[in-house]
């Protein structure tokens, strides 16, 4: 099975929680990180990049690969899940998750919800 997980507002909110979820799930299935990158940020592409391989192996999060989907997000994330075959996507935005839900035949999208999240 691919896994996929959203970086922002889902990994960042607890990463203690998703470093142990990504090793147990990735015995056996494939995690990709698929995040967005939007141009209107203060960092480049290569930076927001670097920036979060950096904030991953520092939280020993395992993933297969970290894809950066550009401006329009929701469609780009959806061309990613289905390029490389997500099964399961987690992601915290109602949009992207709709999107995905909707135009990605054969992934299902959870919406990750940070605020009802377990303590």
């Amino acid at each position: 099975m691919r896994i996929g997980l959203d970086y922002d507002n889902t990994i960042t909110v607890d990463p203690r929680f998703f470093s142990r979820a990504a090793r147990l799930l990735g015995k056996r299935n494939k995690i990709y990180v698929i995040s967005s990158y939007e141009r209107k940020t203060a960092m480049s592409f290569a930076e927001a990049y670097k920036y979060k391989t950096a904030k991953l192996r520092q939280w020993k999060i395992p993933y297969e690969k970290l894809e950066l989907a550009p401006e329009p997000i929701p469609m780009n994330k959806v061309r990613l899940c289905d390029r490389y075959g997500i099964d399961i996507m987690i992601d915290d935005d109602r949009k992207n998750v709709s999107a995905i839900n909707r135009y990605c035949k054969g992934t299902v999208c959870l919406q990750f919800l940070p605020e009802t999240r377990l303590k």
